[in-house]
């Protein structure tokens, strides 16, 4: 029998794949553009206050969370704890970058706390055979 993935399950391995390509894409911009980055928003990043650092960290937590989207999209069980982790670590990510770029982070924060309901929540329930 083909295993069929629930429509949650389903919304959380995309919008964790589009999270984690927009951290890619946010990432290779402050590792390119950092100087541009530092001069348009202002105040301090957590923990280091190096750009091309703090788009390194984005961009590697980017494809952990593309790789995460690939596991739950196949219907694998650990998938769904690993795409909870990084859905969680990327939420707390996205809030410290909040101060710089509000709409963006705000927007992933946002969606993050949505793949977490969606695999925590619903992750577990496939559909039945019609």
């Amino acid at each position: 029998m083909e295993e069929r993935v629930s429509g949650w399950k389903m919304f959380a391995g995309v919008m964790l794949m589009i999270v984690g390509f927009m951290n890619v894409f946010d990432g290779l911009v402050a590792i390119t553009q950092s100087n541009y980055i530092s001069r348009n928003t202002g105040g301090l990043l957590p923990l280091t206050n190096n750009v091309k650092n703090w788009g390194w960290v984005e961009l590697i937590l980017g494809v952990i969370v593309v790789l995460a989207a690939f596991g739950v999209l196949s219907g694998a069980t650990w998938a769904r704890v690993v795409g909870v982790l990084v859905a969680s670590v990327n939420l707390m990510f996205q809030f410290a970058y909040l101060g710089h770029y509000p709409f963006w982070s705000f927007t992933l924060i946002i969606i993050d706390i949505l793949v977490i309901y969606g695999l925590a929540a619903h992750g577990g329930h496939e559909l039945e055979e019609v």
